[in-house]
């Protein structure tokens, strides 16, 4: 596809209206505006229904004589709406935040305080984790994810769009080249942004690439380094959470991508405030398969919903009584060549008209306990929660108490 490649001044500032998609990856930046929305329900064949998009992607091309671009938002659960824009109004341009004063952004191997947020306890996230631990323990299960979320209202009128701006900023600034740091609006015009540390689907002239994340610890400033060998050489439980989000994708891909290369060990990725165990598998997609039908055969992993997939998704809705709606899900864009890239919709807020809404989830398998699960989720929640410190009425020791981990 062709778009608009600018070569803009860096700047330490946003533009002053947020695009209907922003997703910083790597070196660039994508911004998607407008365009005709799509709301379709993937399920029960979300491959074919991929395939029908793309082609209506390229006969909308055809008809204007304009290059297009699909983007936008797909739920955790298939069977509820997409939101998905064609649109022609695309820019692509060198990623454009850093620090304002010049510094280097803080790099992976310097870590934040990991701490659960002391005001958020959750004994019923606890309870949750038990449950599930019953359900693995009689063998209907293998894995189940389970998030808990925290909810904070805006404050007397603040703009949604402003708020949203703001710690889009400072996602940038902070994450930089890490992750994807993403902005998405949905059709109910609330903001769902962060900075995914997760590729689904990365597609380049064919070669596909996605980097599953499953098994992860808290960082500590204290023998961060023997935490981190730990995880990726001695913690069987993480190990084996891994093992099963890779082996879903090399069964979903096998057969079916060219050259599939599945590394035998993971390797480690960092956050700021986490260690996660990460694989990145790589291969050449047939002829015509676009980054959006690579991203649903895969979508949704063991990484985020578990194995077998139906009953842990039934067992997710049931103990977290909602909809994760697009969290979990995948963001991103594909073009009419079938190059794109899809994340997943982590480590971030959705923010509506009165309230933003931060979740987080870990992955249960034998070997996990309750504390422990409850500690990882306080350690992916006190990121954002941080982030939010000055943009929403959060009191002392909300974004994180180190002696919850003892960071």
């Amino acid at each position: 596809m062709t778009v608009d490649q600018q070569s803009t001044q860096h700047s330490a500032r946003p533009p002053a209206t947020a695009p209907d998609l922003l997703l910083s990856s790597g070196r660039w930046e994508l911004a998607a505006t407008g365009g005709r929305l799509l709301r379709p329900v993937l399920a029960p064949r979300p491959v074919d229904e991929a395939h029908r998009i793309m082609d209506e992607l390229r006969r909308v091309e055809r008809g204007t004589g304009r290059a297009h671009l699909l983007y936008g938002l797909i739920p955790f659960d298939l069977r509820e709406p997409a939101c998905l824009r064609m649109t022609d109004a695309v820019v692509c341009r060198p990623r454009r935040w850093r620090a304002a004063d010049g510094a280097p952004p803080r790099g992976a191997s310097e870590p934040a305080r990991a701490s659960a947020p002391a005001a958020h306890q959750d004994p019923e996230y606890r309870r949750g984790v038990a449950v599930c631990l019953n359900h693995l323990g009689s063998g209907a299960l293998e894995k189940v994810v389970l998030s808990r979320c925290v909810d904070l209202p805006l404050p007397e009128g603040a703009a949604p769009s402003r708020v949203a701006e703001a710690l889009l900023e400072r996602l940038a600034i902070r994450d930089h080249l890490a992750a994807d740091v993403y902005c998405a609006r949905d059709s109910r015009g609330r903001y769902w942004l962060g900075a995914s540390p997760e590729v689904v689907a990365d597609v380049h002239d064919g070669r596909l690439m996605t980097l599953p994340l499953a098994g992860s610890l808290a960082r500590r400033r204290v023998e961060d380094e023997r935490r981190a060998d730990h995880l990726l050489h001695a913690s069987g439980k993480d190990l084996h959470e891994h093992e099963l989000v890779v082996e879903h994708i090399g069964a979903a891909l096998n057969g079916f991508v060219h050259d599939l290369d599945v590394p035998v060990s993971p390797s480690l990725v960092a956050t700021d405030t986490m260690w996660h165990l990460g694989t990145r598998i790589t291969g050449r997609l047939p002829d015509g398969v676009s980054a959006l039908e690579a991203a649903l055969r895969i979508h949704p992993t063991p990484a985020v919903c578990g194995r077998p997939a139906a009953e842990a998704a039934r067992l997710i809705g049931e103990l977290e009584g909602r909809s994760r709606q697009f969290y979990a899900g995948l963001v991103g864009w594909t073009d009419s060549t079938g190059d794109g890239r899809w994340s997943l919709v982590l480590r971030g807020a959705r923010i509506g008209e009165a309230s933003v809404r931060v979740q987080a989830g870990a992955g249960i398998v034998p070997g996990s306990s309750p504390r422990a699960e409850h500690d990882e989720t306080g350690a992916k929640l006190s990121t954002m929660l941080r982030q939010l410190r000055g943009l929403l009425p959060i009191a002392p020791g909300d974004a994180g108490d180190e002696r919850a981990t003892g960071a």
